[in-house]
């Protein structure tokens, strides 16, 4: 039994996009490179993580309404909710972020010196070619798996609507305290690095789990 969801990952890695898979890969592999030869450091990282969250809402939108098929009335009114409920979500999660950037920029009262998310995002263009990146891999994803392999058959606007929480809350604490540690240290670029392989495992299984889920479903009627 305790075997089972492994077994469920390992089909879902054999039948999700294999292009898919290494996009992804590559692409969260860029913030350690930029971590190990270019200098990252927490700031960057953690904006590039926020907008990301962002990048995964918006293309959730789409797939809501395509798991609507049938009732074109319905999927719009959930993805309008979404969009609500989870951009509420986000720019909460987006104040905690700038808080530990402005301590990680500015010391421990950095947040109150300046709070100036645009600014940080557009004043470094390390992270706009991230978020860039990170939109391509989702983007790939949801061409070759949830329209290529047609998983929005196998999943209803409800069942869609809540799928990005998970990954988002888990995400947002595992790398929210692990910066606080990291930045308390001093931001050794060892535990930078260590970071961005822990978020880069956590996407991949996420991924995987997401894939497992539609491997083998019957096509959901709405």
């Amino acid at each position: 039994m305790s075997a089972s969801p492994w077994l469920a990952r390992a089909r879902a890695l054999r039948d999700s996009n294999p292009i898919a898979v290494a996009v992804l890969v590559a692409v969260n592999l860029v913030p350690l490179f930029g971590v190990l030869f270019w200098g990252w450091d927490v700031a960057t990282i953690l904006i590039a993580y926020w907008l990301e969250n962002g990048v995964i809402g918006l293309i959730n939108i789409p797939k809501i309404i395509l798991a609507a098929r049938g009732t074109p009335v319905i999927g719009p009114v959930m993805a309008g909710f979404f969009a609500l409920h989870y951009g509420g979500f986000w720019i909460g999660h987006g104040v905690f972020v700038f808080i530990i950037v402005g301590m990680a920029t500015r010391g421990p009262f950095g947040f109150f010196l300046g709070f100036d998310p645009v600014g940080n995002v557009t004043r470094d263009p390390q992270v706009l070619v991230i978020a860039l990146l990170l939109l391509i891999s989702h983007g790939v994803s949801f061409l070759f798996n949830y329209l290529g392999r047609r998983e929005y058959l196998n999943t209803s606007p409800m069942k869609q609507m809540f799928q990005p929480y998970g990954r988002l809350v888990i995400l947002h604490v595992t790398i929210l305290i692990g910066s606080f540690f990291v930045i308390g240290l001093g931001q050794p670029v060892a535990l930078v690095a260590l970071l961005v392989i822990l978020k880069t495992g956590v996407d991949l299984l996420f991924h995987l789990r997401e894939h497992a889920r539609f491997a083998g479903a019957a096509p959901t009627i709405v």
